[in-house]
């Protein structure tokens, strides 16, 4: 709901009167994060400039729990999902916090400059409004390994009287971080690994390829390895599934025509609706296989092949680290996809997120805004995966600080309203990958859904050595885990091999879809938030992974996770068998 800031500013009385006079004190504050530094020079005034102020929400820590309590079997409320009106007049901030914040704007000079978009405000101004609205002085600054700028600030001011209304006001103090969680792009195939070479060229079980399926990945081999080949989702029962794209990356409509010829015949002719967010756009014949198609083409032709013929919408949203001469400050794109979704009366019931953050590049404020944004989203009847990361338990254990050694963990995987996916190799058996992402939230306390099995894994699995490098009361991650190697990904008509957390993000939903497709076909709502469900009913239908560990970080020999029977911080729970995991949720056997 959008409505202009003058409209409802008109007539309104406000106790305790707030003017521009108040009393301003620093409300978020931060150093310079690493890789960034300072440029010298002025930031333009004159500069577009739009900033979101998100207002505090009401009931926020009894809807937490709501949102549990619908995604857990056997709760009564299991499956009873808000619609957009409930969400947001279940949330929606006190009226004292739109009349405070309005009428500080107003005293600022930028009524005509803003809107209320629900339980955010959002000001069009330049960089000098935003200065004197927030006290501050915004600067450039120059990330040291990409060579890219931004514009931000190191903190920022607000009248005291607002401190207890406002959320967070962004962008400001965070800086952009966000990568694809892509390990490798690889266009020289490799040869089959000693350990599984074979002479048979009958080598197949149960329809699995053993040989080919533990050099390269295709859609057959994820049908045959975890058993949905022969299930067939609905096109016409409103079960829908969306890929997100951030950084502009592009979607290409021709290399997935060429993908399926190849890979998937039968769903040959198919192809994904585009949702622009935030001007965002989904350039087409982008070429050399560059960086710009490479994620949104593992994600679309993987996620479309694996749910296919279950309807396919791919989402570009703007902002990102800006270019090297900026010209507007980039906004973030996890808020502007966010607060998009939820304007939405349905929104896609699966959703695969491939890119993340490091947890500590994320100011707390920030994190906590978007893990309750992914809360209502989930509650929405939607269930977000997100790739885990492809740094193990982090490369770097000083990125905290330098003085103590700690792993490193990733957002928002570390969220507990998303299900985080790690990554796997080979077939018969699988293995953990090194770079499968995983670890323990700073941020986040460990969820009730994972208490038992994480705590097995802390009093049976976790050695006493490494246990001082990482919070063991914090949310635990991956969920669970999928192939992530060399899965076969057409860039710009040719065909390449592509590694990564962000390769199991988009298997593991087109199989979730395939099962949301299978409910709303029974009569049965959509999972929603997936974990409580999986950390109990859906436990038994994933396969253990046992074998293989991730990697850790230079300054602690022989950090990492190692892969145990149970949950564990490299595989989660572990795989998919779909023909179990249907059985577990409709009651139906494949």
């Amino acid at each position: 709901m959008k409505f202009s800031l003058l409209a409802l500013v008109v007539g309104t009385v406000i106790e305790g009167s707030l003017t521009s006079q108040d009393q301003y004190e620093v409300f978020e504050k931060i150093s310079v994060p690493a890789p960034w530094t300072p440029k010298a020079g002025i930031v333009d005034p004159e500069q577009s400039f739009k900033l979101r102020i998100h207002l505090k929400n009401k009931n926020i820590d009894s809807f937490h729990q709501k949102v549990y309590d619908v995604s857990t079997p056997d709760h009564p409320e299991y499956g009873r999902h808000f619609n957009r009106l409930e969400l947001r007049d279940h949330l929606a901030p006190s009226d004292e916090s739109y009349d405070l914040v309005l009428k500080w704007l107003e005293s600022k000079g930028l009524a005509e400059k803003s809107s209320v978009e629900d339980d955010w405000i959002v000001v069009q101004g330049t960089t000098g409004d935003a200065e004197k609205l927030l006290d501050t002085e915004f600067g450039l600054f120059e990330n040291l390994e990409t060579g890219k700028f931004t514009t931000r600030t190191l903190e920022y001011s607000l009248p005291k009287t607002l401190h207890a209304h406002v959320d967070i006001i962004a962008p400001t103090i965070k800086f952009p971080s966000m990568a694809p969680q892509m390990s490798t792009i690889v266009k020289d195939f490799p040869a089959p690994p000693v350990q599984f070479s074979t002479s048979s060229v009958a080598d197949v079980h149960d329809g699995l390829n053993v040989t080919a399926c533990n050099v390269t990945i295709t859609p057959d081999c994820l049908k045959a390895l975890y058993k949905f080949k022969h299930f067939r989702a609905s096109r016409r029962n409103g079960n829908e599934i969306a890929l997100a794209g951030f950084l502009e990356e592009y979607a290409q409509h021709d290399d997935l025509a060429t993908f399926l010829s190849i890979y998937d015949p039968a769903a040959n002719g198919s192809d994904f609706a585009t949702g622009l967010i935030n001007n965002g756009v989904n350039l087409q014949q982008i070429v050399n296989g560059s960086q710009e198609i490479v994620e949104a083409n593992l994600d679309i032709q993987y996620g479309l092949a694996i749910s296919y013929p279950t309807p396919t919408t791919y989402y570009s949203t703007a902002g990102r680290p800006p270019e090297t001469t900026p010209t507007e400050v980039d906004n973030e794109p996890y808020l502007e996809f966010l607060t998009y979704l939820l304007k939405l009366d349905k929104i896609p019931q699966t959703i695969s997120i491939s890119y993340g953050d490091g947890e500590t590049t994320v100011p707390e404020s920030y994190a906590r805004t978007v893990c309750d944004l992914f809360a209502q989203v989930a509650a929405r009847g939607v269930s977000v995966l997100v790739s885990s990361g492809d740094s193990g338990s982090g490369s770097n254990c000083s990125v905290v600080d330098p003085s103590k050694f700690q792993y490193a963990p990733a957002f928002p995987a570390s969220c507990p309203f998303v299900t985080a996916v790690g990554a796997t190799r080979y077939v018969e058996p699988e293995l953990a990958v090194s770079f499968s992402g995983g670890g323990f939230s700073n941020y986040f306390p460990r969820p009730s859904y994972q208490d038992a099995a994480v705590t097995t894994y802390l009093s049976e699995h976790a050695d006493p050595a490494y246990t001082q490098y990482f919070n063991t009361s914090g949310r635990a991650y991956p969920d669970v885990s999928a192939q992530g190697v060399f899965f076969h990904t057409i860039l710009s008509g040719s065909d390449g091999l592509v590694s990564g957390t962000s390769a199991s993000s988009p298997a593991f939903a087109g199989i979730v879809a395939l099962l949301n497709s299978d409910r709303i076909s029974n009569g049965l709502p959509p999972f929603g938030l997936l974990n409580p469900w999986l950390y109990s009913t859906g436990a038994s239908a994933l396969t253990d992974i046992v074998g293989g560990k991730s990697s850790g970080c230079s300054q602690v020999a022989g950090s990492g996770f190692p892969a145990v029977t149970g949950w564990d911080p490299v595989t989660g729970l572990g795989t998919p068998d779909f023909k179990k995991l249907r059985l577990a949720s409709t009651g139906i056997a494949s």
